[in-house]
């Protein structure tokens, strides 16, 4: 393995090195630079593009502690990691997507020989039925995953405050979504109010791919009379394979000369080569531009 890989990660715990390296092979840049602010524990804000791992850049340090607690038999039912997105359908994917990660790291501790109690992740919306909240009080997750609004009922319900005391990470996803506006103004009383609540001051992450003005972002998650934020602004620029695919014939020449059923040698030459490639890349997108529909609708 690269040194500079092992550098990078060399903060957490084997466990969580080895299932990093197999699951991913090398840390993202937002990942490497965010890193160390975190571990620092500077309110640190991640702008980045949407795929490039700026979530469990924030993550990542987080579970490392619940999986050295977890091992070391000090992990209790508290709430730890707070983790807050103005989109329901986003937190409940972050629930999804947390489970695959925990479950992973735990079959590898067992493969390894080492019992490593269950980390567990809880979603808390206007949405979580009756029964969910009442466990969720018996038994507070570690890693709890909730909107602004439903952060503001937890933080003024008595029994629900309870379980936010020892929370040490927030972290604050889509934070541009929220930083302009009365939800904004909203969460920003909630974080300080969450801030009275623990037994010491959590770390503030926040997260997003188009953040304008950043600095002015960033100083929303941070509040007032505090140390100036991290800013990690690894752009929006996306590495693109561009290609053009131009037929033989040219197209305006074809239509005209030829009679109206036999107007398919533009579609003949294209599809091919269209076919091929989004056959054997999933993921890419394809930009036909036609004179006329009747290739168009053959491609």
């Amino acid at each position: 393995m690269h040194s500079s890989v092992l550098d990078s990660l060399a903060w957490a715990h084997p466990i969580v090195q080895e299932w990093f390296i197999e699951k991913f092979a090398t840390p993202t840049e937002p990942q490497e630079q965010g890193w160390p602010h975190i571990l620092a524990e500077r309110t640190t804000l991640i702008s980045a593009p949407t795929g490039s791992g700026k979530t469990l850049a924030a993550f990542l340090i987080c579970i490392d502690r619940l999986v050295r607690e977890a091992l070391s038999g000090n992990l209790t039912d508290r709430t730890h990691i707070l983790y807050v997105s103005p989109l329901k359908a986003l937190g409940n994917d972050i629930q999804k997507n947390l489970e695959g990660p925990l479950s992973e790291i735990t079959a590898l501790a067992g493969e390894k020989g080492l019992l490593m109690p269950e980390i567990r992740a809880a979603v808390r919306t206007g949405d979580t039925l009756m029964q969910d909240r009442q466990r969720m009080l018996k038994r507070p997750p570690h890693i709890l995953v909730t909107t602004p609004e439903s952060l503001y009922i937890l933080l003024t319900a008595q029994k629900s405050r309870g379980i936010l005391t020892d929370v040490n990470t927030i972290i604050v996803d889509e934070i541009h979504a929220v930083a302009d506006d009365k939800r904004g103004a909203h969460l920003a009383l909630s974080l300080e109010r969450l801030d009275a609540l623990t037994v010491q001051r959590a770390v503030r992450i926040g997260l997003s791919a188009t953040q304008k003005p950043i600095e002015t972002v960033a100083h929303f998650l941070t509040g007032n009379g505090r140390p100036d934020p991290v800013v990690v602004n690894i752009g929006h620029k996306r590495a693109m394979d561009l290609a053009v695919e131009v037929p033989g014939v040219p197209f305006v020449e074809v239509d005209r000369a030829l009679p109206k059923p036999a107007r398919d040698p533009v579609g003949a030459q294209l599809q091919p080569v269209l076919l091929a490639d989004l056959i054997g890349a999933a993921q890419e997108a394809e930009i036909v531009r036609v004179e006329s529909r009747r290739p168009e609708v053959d491609i």
